[in-house]
């Protein structure tokens, strides 16, 4: 609520302070006078902010205010920012200038970069570019990989792209698009930010890439213990693979049954871990499970499933008993609704 009040009263201030400056502007003006130098083709000397009439600019950004400053201006019928028709509203137009928004849609990447006014006099253009938004991430697959391995970052606005890091380590583009990037994971990263720099500015991935400690990825760890009840487990599965080879395929066929495995092996310690981070496919009948660490089953975190889809799963630490080292992990059925099938893949710590 805090943030859309901030974004509202925003709004709101701005909004009064174009009035202010539309109505210093129209003050300052003659109809008469506009009428008669209205009379000829019309000229574009420059561009503003609204809340800077002073402030000549040589680039704008879409969806902000802007004051078209000129001769002859009166009579305008369409603006063309970028080729992309931009709203005026021609009741707060005078002789020498014209309040325009930069339209969301008009294209900051191989474009024109001028605006065309037209009035019925005539044309005018003036050079101006359009400031290239900053790039989004949306998603990136596979959530680990080793060296070499291609990783494509899924988002927006990927043009002009500078470079892709992991962390502080930049890695080397195989291909790239607005809407995809394919990149090679570079050496020694296990678990780490993507990065994405273009002119636009830099992205920084929601989830972190990689682990800090793997469970699972093809093979459990070294040392791990198989439990369980209520089930049946395949741990060397091609059905449904999120990456390698194998998958675990993990039959729930009691109500609330549950899928176990712990570390017999040293003491893993969480203090410099953050999160649990796995990729289920619900298969049949999977609908929520709960993750569970240590047996806190009171601190558990319960896990809607999209059906036929791997669910990319991070869950906190803190929302899972902040437990201070890591003995056990259960992903339990907790939909009541059995046979379940669910696929578990990309199992590990970060």
């Amino acid at each position: 609520m805090k943030s859309i009040f901030k974004k509202n009263l925003s709004v709101f201030i701005g909004n009064i302070l174009s009035i202010i400056i539309l109505v210093s502007v129209f003050s300052c003006t003659d109809v008469d006078e506009e009428i008669e130098v209205s009379s000829g083709p019309p000229t574009l000397e420059n561009i503003s902010p609204a809340a800077n009439l002073d402030s000549a600019i040589s680039q704008t950004v879409r969806g902000n205010l802007y004051v078209l400053h000129g001769t002859n201006l009166l009579g305008t019928e369409q603006i063309f920012i970028n080729e992309t028709e931009a709203y005026f509203n021609p009741a707060l137009v005078t002789a020498n200038n014209i309040f325009v928004a930069v339209p969301d849609e008009a294209p900051y990447f191989n474009a024109s970069d001028q605006i065309k006014v037209i009035t019925t006099k005539g044309e005018a253009t003036l050079d101006i570019s359009i400031a290239q938004p900053a790039p989004k991430i949306e998603s990136f697959a596979p959530l680990a990989a080793g060296e070499g391995d291609i990783v494509t970052i899924k988002g927006s606005i990927f043009e002009g792209l500078i470079s892709v890091s992991f962390g502080e380590v930049e890695a080397i583009v195989v291909s790239s698009s607005s809407t995809e990037i394919k990149v090679e994971v570079p050496e020694g990263i296990v678990q780490a930010f993507i990065f994405v720099e273009t002119a636009g500015g830099i992205a920084r991935s929601t989830a972190a890439f990689g682990f800090k400690f793997v469970v699972y990825d093809d093979a459990l760890a070294t040392g791990w213990w198989i439990g369980g009840w209520s089930g049946t487990e395949d741990f060397e599965s091609t059905e449904q693979v999120k990456r390698g080879t194998y998958s675990i395929k993990r039959i729930y066929e009691g109500g609330y049954s549950g899928f176990q495995i712990g570390n017999g092996g040293a003491t893993i310690e969480l203090s410099d871990k953050e999160a649990v981070k796995v990729s289920l496919f619900a298969g049949e009948n999977a609908v929520k499970v709960k993750l569970v660490l240590n047996g806190n089953y009171e601190a558990g975190k319960e896990i809607e499933l999209v059906s036929g889809e791997w669910n990319d799963i991070t869950v906190p630490l803190s929302e899972l008993g902040d437990p201070e080292t890591l003995t056990e992990i259960v992903i339990q059925e907790f939909a009541g609704s059995v046979p379940a099938t669910v696929y578990i893949d990309d199992l590990g710590l970060i």
